[in-house]
């Protein structure tokens, strides 16, 4: 018996907000913007920011290709439109934004699913890491991308319900900063 729908939607409105949280940290640290200020201190602390760094990354990969993936026994987005357009739950209009923000992103989440399955999520026997990432051919910016149409998404599902709108937030790439900051003040003591 899956859980309400109305939870399931919040759900997955939670999980996009997560997505963008490891995004945003993960980006944080490997964006060219910002990777040459932060390296220094980031290699007194090497062995933490080398695994932080992926398991954001993989965080991210993991929460972002269970959303976009289309099995009917998950919560993803694909799912919760196909049920709330056969349910007659959700105003047409609202259906056709939602159905029509899935194929603006359509080519994204195949990629997503080549590094969750064959990294991340299971281990290939036959694709080196370097290889997976080559044919999964996705940049940062997709990756950012993806994450404002899952929120898109969320938000006109949750507003269809009458639930309230939700929003990213900074907060967690902020505390990364701060740390940084603050573990660089510490050198040399």
């Amino acid at each position: 018996m899956p859980l309400p729908l109305d939870e399931r939607i919040e759900l997955a409105a939670q999980l996009i907000k997560r997505a963008r949280i490891f995004y945003d940290v993960w980006w944080f640290y490997e964006g060219t913007g910002t990777r040459p200020r932060i390296l220094d201190t980031m290699n007194r602390y090497s062995e933490f920011f080398r695994f932080d760094t992926h398991a954001h990354f993989v965080s991210m990969v993991v929460h972002l290709a269970g959303l976009f993936e289309t099995r009917s026994d998950t919560i993803n987005f694909t799912a919760l439109v196909d049920e709330l357009d056969t349910s007659g739950l959700f105003p047409p209009e609202d259906l056709g934004q939602a159905q029509d923000v899935i194929k603006e992103i359509q080519n994204l989440p195949s990629k997503l699913a080549i590094l969750r399955s064959n990294l991340f999520a299971h281990r290939s026997a036959s694709l080196s890491y370097k290889e997976a990432f080559r044919k999964a051919d996705v940049t940062p910016n997709q990756l950012r991308d993806l994450t404002v149409a899952g929120l898109r998404i969320a938000n006109i599902l949750l507003h269809a319900r009458g639930l309230p709108e939700q929003h990213f937030h900074e907060l967690s790439r902020k505390d990364a900063e701060r740390l940084l900051h603050d573990l660089a003040q510490t050198k040399g003591t």
